[in-house]
């Protein structure tokens, strides 16, 4: 495939290469594509409600096993339905360095961890708990405005209407 292309072209370019007998070919090229992004508000909800059976993950391990969790960054992918790769990217690169503070000289609150004493891809779930709680509380609080906009937006029509016909 030629070097420097758009995306949009380089997604052409492989459906053009595929063979239209090959299926392999067709579903490699279509892959492509299924790389979507998933907000952030998604991706929280998505381990949140994957894991939360499971919490706390370890009591017996004492703090770390309280609160921190393993994930399957592979398994939550696949139920975003995004590339597992961009998913642990996005949550090491991103979402960790966002939500990510300081506690002290050389210590933080990491809300993602790649390794967590013997565990592996660990996120602080209490933490994202609450991140998901303040999204959710944004999400209702538009949610709620919209509604009445719309509502408002529909007496305002109706008055108008009921304007014309009287006149």
């Amino acid at each position: 495939m030629p070097s420097g292309l758009p995306p949009k072209w380089k997604v052409s370019f492989l459906l053009i290469q595929a063979e239209p007998a090959s299926r392999v070919g067709l579903i490699q090229a279509l892959g492509a594509m299924s790389n979507k992004i998933a907000t952030e508000r998604k991706v929280l909800r998505c381990i949140y409600d994957m894991y939360l059976p499971q919490y706390p993950y370890q009591p017996d391990k004492g703090p770390v096993g309280q609160v921190m969790i393993p994930i399957d960054v592979e398994a939550v992918a696949n139920r975003l339905g995004m590339s597992k790769y961009l998913l642990f990217g996005y949550l090491t690169s991103y979402l960790d360095h966002k939500w990510r503070h300081k506690t002290g000289e050389n210590s933080y609150v990491h809300l993602f961890a790649v390794a967590a004493g013997d565990m592996r891809h660990v996120v602080n779930f209490p933490y994202l708990a609450a991140i998901l709680a303040s999204h959710d509380q944004e999400h209702s609080k538009f949610a709620w405005s919209l509604g009445v906009s719309l509502v408002a937006l529909a007496l305002s029509v109706g008055a108008i209407i009921a304007q014309l016909v009287s006149a």
